[in-house]
């Protein structure tokens, strides 16, 4: 027994390295899924047929049995804690990030080898400070609510369901998008045009497949966009591209049954950098003859990088790393920092989208950047409402697009013109 039990150790020891592994962004995990798939023969195969499990690779079926054994040991564990954190019955308590190896301000469903990051699985999100924090927010059920294997599905679905793929809004490759459109006669007027994140250096519209259905089948049209990254999409192009994208959906709205008055903002991570730059210069709009006052809204999702300007004098051990990230798409001239910031774009007396900000209770530095945003919104008498929610970075995309989640009924009632619960 007791040799049985060091091998058992061993293996898991050895099987749980890449569940620490940093990532840069949550958007990488499909490509990182992809690389751990066994990859296609080059030689012929002598049939079609796929794989029976007896003809598997030995020790991938020995992987998996031991990833199996440790989600089964972490459910576990994850169960015991939160029947602790829970004992109030209000869902409101401390939460620790086991690993606290995030990456940086990238995007995706999900970040960790399951997808949840966090206390139960592993890893906390991208920016994640690895420290204990008080959860807020009326959404701490959400955690539960996320399925461990949605960042794989979602990467499965792709842009299958979308009603219109790949459809370009410019020349470059990259300046495409894909409709998802509710069912004929369902649809009742706003549009959502989505930004994905990946540290303005990667990630991919056609991984959002399941924001796409969980907005339209509520009768909302939504455009999920590609854009030009870095360090090919140097800035400006890549807010350049957002706009261009923007001015697609303000002419082809209709087509689709939505109203092009109604056109909200959405992005995480990069993406919500990307989307809350928009809402807040209105030189990039203006080039396509449109206006601040053309949006109808902006949802951002956990982006720390308000001011590129200090990126890296935030707290929280990613900042310097995310820093990185905004010199290799942004450059280092200050000025033109100070054109990309959304922070310090806003001044009295223009007017502003309203914004509903998604922060992570879990990242020091998200937070203090949306402190400091939500604080300037007001001051310019901008309306704006800040929810910190007891997610990971890489759990706030996945909840926006799983229709059980507070996340996601906050974003629907947003654009619905509702009230947004606290």
């Amino acid at each position: 027994m007791k040799n049985f039990l060091r091998f058992l150790t061993c293996a898991i020891a050895i099987s749980s390295v890449p569940l620490v592994s940093a990532q840069e962004g949550a958007d990488t995990q499909s490509s990182s899924q992809q690389s751990s798939q066994p990859q296609p023969s080059t030689h012929p195969q002598p049939s079609t047929q796929p794989q029976t499990s007896s003809q598997q690779d030995p020790n991938q079926a020995r992987r998996e049995r031991i990833i199996q054994l440790l989600k089964k040991r972490r459910q576990m564990r994850g169960g015991q804690a939160e029947g602790a954190q829970n004992s109030d019955g209000t869902g409101n308590s401390m939460s620790t990030s086991r690993n606290g190896l995030g990456g940086g301000n990238g995007s995706g469903p999900g970040a960790g080898r399951f997808g949840l990051g966090g206390s139960r699985f592993g890893r906390g999100g991208p920016g994640s400070s690895g420290e204990a924090s008080t959860n807020q927010g009326a959404t701490s059920g959400d955690q539960s609510l996320l399925d461990a294997d949605g960042p794989a599905e979602a990467n499965a679905l792709g842009n299958s369901n979308a009603t219109a793929r790949d459809i370009a809004y410019g020349k470059d490759p990259l300046q495409k998008l894909d409709v998802y459109a509710p069912q004929k006669g369902t649809a009742k007027g706003p549009v959502i045009l989505f930004a994905h994140g990946g540290g303005w250096r990667r990630g991919d519209k056609k991984t959002h497949g399941m924001k796409g259905a969980a907005f339209s089948s509520n009768g909302v049209l939504f455009i999920s966009t590609n854009y030009r990254l870095a360090p090919d999409g140097m800035h400006p192009k890549e807010i350049q591209d957002i706009a261009s994208a923007f001015a697609w959906v303000k002419a082809h709205a209709r087509d689709y049954g939505a109203d092009p008055d109604q056109i909200y903002v959405m992005g995480h991570s990069a993406g919500a950098h990307l989307v809350d730059l928009l809402s807040t210069n209105d030189k990039f709009l203006a080039e396509k003859g449109l206006h601040l006052t053309d949006i109808k809204g902006c949802i951002s999702l956990d982006t720390a990088s308000l001011d590129l300007t200090n990126r890296s004098d935030l707290p929280g051990f990613a900042s310097k790393m995310v820093a990185d990230m905004v010199t290799k798409a942004f450059g280092t001239d200050k000025d033109v920092l100070t054109e990309a910031s959304p922070l310090l774009q806003l001044k009295k007396g223009t007017t502003y989208p309203p914004f509903l900000m998604i922060c992570s209770a879990n990242r020091r530095d998200s937070m203090a950047a949306h402190q400091a945003f939500e604080k300037a919104v007001h001051d310019c008498g901008g309306t704006v409402t800040t929810k910190m929610v007891p997610l990971n970075h890489g759990q706030i995309s996945q909840a926006a697009g799983n229709t059980k989640t507070a996340v996601f009924a906050a974003c629907l009632a947003f654009v619905q013109g509702k009230p947004v619960a606290k």
